[in-house]
């Protein structure tokens, strides 16, 4: 067993960010007598757990619901609906890292421009590739929120 203290320090885990999702109704823990929380090895799992799906951009509602389907049994009801989460956020990481890939693309083009001092003969197309980048996140982000 482990006090938070020493999950906090050994996983790098803000006392704070333990306490946010236990207020968002995610059990971390177990509750002594005495008012201490301890944690065991299935709780630094569902932890680093945690710190992964929001690392990615899941929700805290999209985690609970996975987290639930985890704990009722399997049935086609929570495969599907599950597997329907799983797929939106693999299409939304997806579109994440092509983003992601122009504007690594954008700097290292543009590393070696600033460094020749050269960045002013293109700044127009540099511009251009950063409004291209800005359209491609609107479009991906106006497609989400329908």
């Amino acid at each position: 067993m482990y006090k938070i203290k020493d999950v906090e320090r050994e996983m790098n885990i803000s006392l704070s960010t333990i306490r946010y999702y236990e207020r968002q109704g995610i059990a971390i823990g177990t509750r002594q007598e005495n008012g201490y929380r301890v944690f065991d090895e299935e709780d630094k799992i569902l932890l680093e757990y945690l710190v992964v799906m929001k690392h990615v951009g899941f929700s805290i509602a999209e985690i609970k619901e996975l987290l639930a389907f985890l704990k009722f049994p399997e049935s086609d009801d929570c495969s599907q609906r599950s597997n329907q989460l799983l797929t939106e956020k693999e299409i939304e990481i997806k579109q994440k890292i092509k983003h992601e890939q122009m504007v690594l693309s954008l700097i290292k083009e543009l590393k070696p421009k600033i460094v020749a001092k050269e960045y002013g003969q293109y700044e127009t197309e540099i511009n251009s590739k950063i409004s291209t980048i800005y359209q491609e996140i609107k479009q991906s982000t106006l497609g989400e929120s329908r």
